[in-house]
């Protein structure tokens, strides 16, 4: 099995940012012996993104992708992977319970744009997050995996271990 990684987001096309997530992925994966044979970063950008997942599918088994699953308009990744993947969405009440009660918990009212959140690619698992409101979603199609994780650090490490759990699992030893 080999990998490929995109980091998503505008923010990491500056100089002040540095992609740690896929460094981070590259030596989870290494240890499952899953080669990583790329790696990209893509703006906000729906169409380019989506062409970039397309590619990536074409030459690798798995993708990751970190970033852009925020609730705010420039948080395409959910659009982009749908777009290649030429998958529907649908808003998913029991993820937007459990946002909606995570910001219980931190005693604020959600906002009624985290319900974008909610959104998720139709025949996806969901991956919890416990440190944040934006779940993954692990996605099987064409005979790939795609799997979609936040992009803090902290959220996309602590998820990352339900991905690599299952990953044990799926790669031959």
């Amino acid at each position: 099995m080999n990998a490929e990684i995109i980091a998503a987001g505008s923010e990491m096309l500056t100089p002040a940012r540095i992609d740690t997530n896929s460094l981070y992925l590259t030596e989870r994966l290494n240890e499952l012996g899953i080669e990583v044979v790329g790696k990209a970063i893509v703006g906000d950008d729906r169409e380019r993104m989506a062409n970039m997942v397309e590619g990536a599918l074409a030459r690798a088994d798995l993708l990751i992708v970190t970033g852009g699953l925020g609730p705010t308009e420039d948080d395409v990744t959910r659009d982009a992977v749908a777009q290649a993947l030429a998958l529907g969405m649908h808003f998913d009440d029991a993820v937007c319970a459990a946002i909606q009660a995570r910001f219980a918990r931190m005693k604020r009212t959600m906002s009624e744009i985290n319900r974008r959140q909610a959104q998720i690619l139709d025949g996806a698992q969901t991956l919890p997050n416990d440190r944040g409101t934006a779940p993954g979603q692990w996605i099987e199609a064409r005979g790939k995996v795609v799997v979609l994780l936040p992009g803090p650090p902290n959220e996309m490490k602590a998820m990352f271990e339900q991905v690599f759990r299952r990953l044990l699992q799926q790669v031959p030893p």
